[in-house]
């Protein structure tokens, strides 16, 4: 099995609902960001609860060379101790990057005014 991304726009963000296998990690930060670009989107929300064996390349996936100001992730609670890498990763690319368990938290903190931070 490869991967799969399912894509979603609205609202100035572009959501990417990522399943299958972390091996191609590098094409699916790719993929990610072009599609990022071509919307012309601000924020982008990835959902990696489907994504298969990705432990040790979540910073990869998230840390790509364009990311937009803000990067929310849906992932479960028991992989919350991976996120200080990605997060350190992706400040170090200018993007403030949170992980979070549910959708509407997620879009909610995205679409919050600079600054906020709940």
């Amino acid at each position: 099995m490869g991967y799969r991304i399912d894509f979603r726009v609205g609202g100035g963000v572009l959501e990417a609902t990522v399943s299958g296998r972390s091996a191609f990690v590098g094409a699916i930060a790719r993929e990610i960001g072009a599609q990022a670009r071509l919307a012309e989107v601000q924020h982008v929300l990835i959902d990696i609860r489907r994504l298969q064996d990705r432990y040790g390349r979540l910073r990869s996936l998230l840390a790509g060379r364009h990311l937009p100001p803000r990067v929310a992730v849906i992932d479960l609670w028991q992989n919350d101790r991976y996120y200080v890498f990605a997060e350190m990763a992706a400040r170090r690319l200018g993007c403030h990057l949170r992980r979070f368990e549910d959708h509407a938290s997620a879009l909610l903190w995205l679409r919050a005014p600079k600054g906020f931070n709940p």
